[in-house]
């Protein structure tokens, strides 16, 4: 074979191998440019997930940060209402409205109680025992009898009236202390202790708690009898319990 013809195969053969090659590289052109649009694809929708996704969380975080000032506001309001409920709570029931709502109390369990009288009152019920069942002249000492008696009355308090107020009084006539003046200096001094004994034996027999019940002496300065009589006298030497609606 001439130089010629070699030539010119080895220019065809290399014309043959370079479209060979050409059309290869061609093709992964091609498969790499799809790839391409692919990936790019892929990176669209993820960012628009991500978009939608922080655009979610920061309407959740302002869900959330609504809740929680309703959440403070509900607590504020909840707070106003428990103190003007214990307001309301802690003012004394007008009598009217009481005796309008539970009607007027049952006495009988007061009946047969050695030496007391209740009666109800506009604001309560009143019970008045007598001196003579509670004490001998001049003491403050409560006798055996006046015991049973109040041990019976706290009977009835605890039963029917625990919780309610209650404020016991002692009441003396106005004839001055003299046999007993050097334990009393007045009648003040005596009706006050009286009052207390009472109230101490109508705390240990269970009639009341300790917060809703008080003692006052008022001496000589409310009668109900006239002093200048020994009848009126004895009427006015009582101890009272004023049990409050």
């Amino acid at each position: 074979m001439s130089s010629l013809s070699r030539f010119m195969l080895l220019g065809f053969l290399a014309s043959i191998i370079a479209g060979c090659q050409t059309t290869s590289l061609e093709r992964e052109l091609s498969y790499n440019q799809t790839k391409l649009r692919e990936v790019e694809g892929d990176r669209d929708r993820l960012e628009f997930q991500l978009s939608t996704s922080e655009r979610q969380l920061q309407e959740t975080v302002q869900e959330l940060i609504a809740i929680q000032k309703k959440f403070a506001d509900l607590n504020a309001k909840n707070a106003a209402l428990v103190a003007e409920n214990d307001l309301l709570l802690s003012r004394p029931t007008p009598a009217a409205a009481i005796i309008e709502e539970v009607g007027e109390p049952d006495l009988g369990s007061f009946a047969g109680i050695d030496g007391l009288t209740a009666t109800a009152e506009e604001g309560g019920v009143r019970i008045t025992v007598e001196q003579q069942v509670l004490f001998s002249s001049g003491s403050a000492d409560i006798t055996r009898r006046g015991k049973e008696a109040l041990e019976q009355l706290a009977a009835v308090l605890r039963a029917e009236f625990f919780g309610r107020d209650i404020r016991v009084e002692g009441h003396t006539d106005s004839t001055p202390v003299k046999k007993t003046k050097t334990r009393w200096a007045s009648n003040w001094e005596l009706s006050s202790i009286r009052a207390c004994a009472v109230l101490r034996a109508l705390l240990d027999a269970g009639a009341s708690n300790a917060v809703k019940i008080e003692a006052v002496g008022y001496g000589s300065q409310r009668p109900v009898a006239d002093n200048t009589t020994k009848q009126g006298r004895g009427q006015n030497r009582r101890v009272e319990v004023i049990v409050y609606h």
